[in-house]
């Protein structure tokens, strides 16, 4: 077996680039991929056995790990292969975000993209986690209505605030079958979720009642 064996060790035709152009980049394991990616070792290791102690390390753990952190880690990286380190996590959570290129700066962008959520049946009430630049976060399906009729509090939509360290929070729930209006109770939740947002440090941005044909939001009609 090759596996462990130092760089300058491995036949030529089972070096990691030679691999890649020889048999396509899918056949390769984490460590090989990271040893392309940084090129050279250190003085000590070479760059193969370099890859596959950074790779033991575990992608989580190196992601929430500053690049002085991961300099610190590893004896002989310095600052610009730990950056390269970083950028190439960095990197692929972005090609795996489902919110690439989604920005949240109006009711319009909300409506849209909150649209085809919403079931023609029964209200669900959902919420929108935001970064500072309007990027979301994440969004979670906080209530679900029986016989219209839907219940929430606003810790149920603080709890994933918490948990998504988000600089704001947007909401919307749908009227399958009624108008576009808000009710009584759904300006008591607003103002009481915007209170409770004020108390934990969180901006509550808009309430959107929406529908296929439609929206209104409570902040443009006055409710907040």
């Amino acid at each position: 077996m090759y596996q462990n064996r130092p760089l300058r060790e491995l036949p030529e035709d089972l070096k990691p680039r030679e691999k890649m152009l020889r048999i396509g980049a899918e056949s390769l394991t984490e460590e090989e991929l990271l040893a392309i990616i940084l090129g050279s070792g250190t003085k000590d290791m070479d760059v193969l056995s370099l890859s596959r102690e950074i790779v033991s390390l575990g992608w989580q753990r190196l992601g929430k790990m500053s690049p002085e952190e991961v300099a610190r880690s590893f004896k002989g990286i310095g600052e610009a292969k730990a950056c390269q380190i970083k950028a190439i996590i960095e990197l692929a959570k972005r090609i795996n975000d489902p919110y690439e290129g989604i920005f949240i700066n109006n009711p319009e962008d909300a409506y849209r993209f909150l649209k085809n959520m919403v079931d023609e049946r029964r209200e669900h009430l959902i919420a929108l986690y935001l970064a500072p630049t309007n990027k979301p976060i994440a969004h979670e399906i906080i209530a679900i209505g029986r016989m219209n009729v839907l219940h929430a509090e606003p810790k149920d939509v603080l709890y994933h605030a918490i948990h998504t360290a988000c600089h704001s929070i947007l909401i919307a729930h749908n009227h399958p079958k009624g108008e576009l209006k808000p009710s009584r109770e759904d300006v008591e939740f607003t103002q009481r979720l915007r209170e409770a947002c004020q108390l934990m440090g969180f901006e509550l941005l808009d309430h959107l009642i929406i529908n296929k044909k439609g929206y209104i939001s409570l902040r443009r009609e006055g409710y907040m």
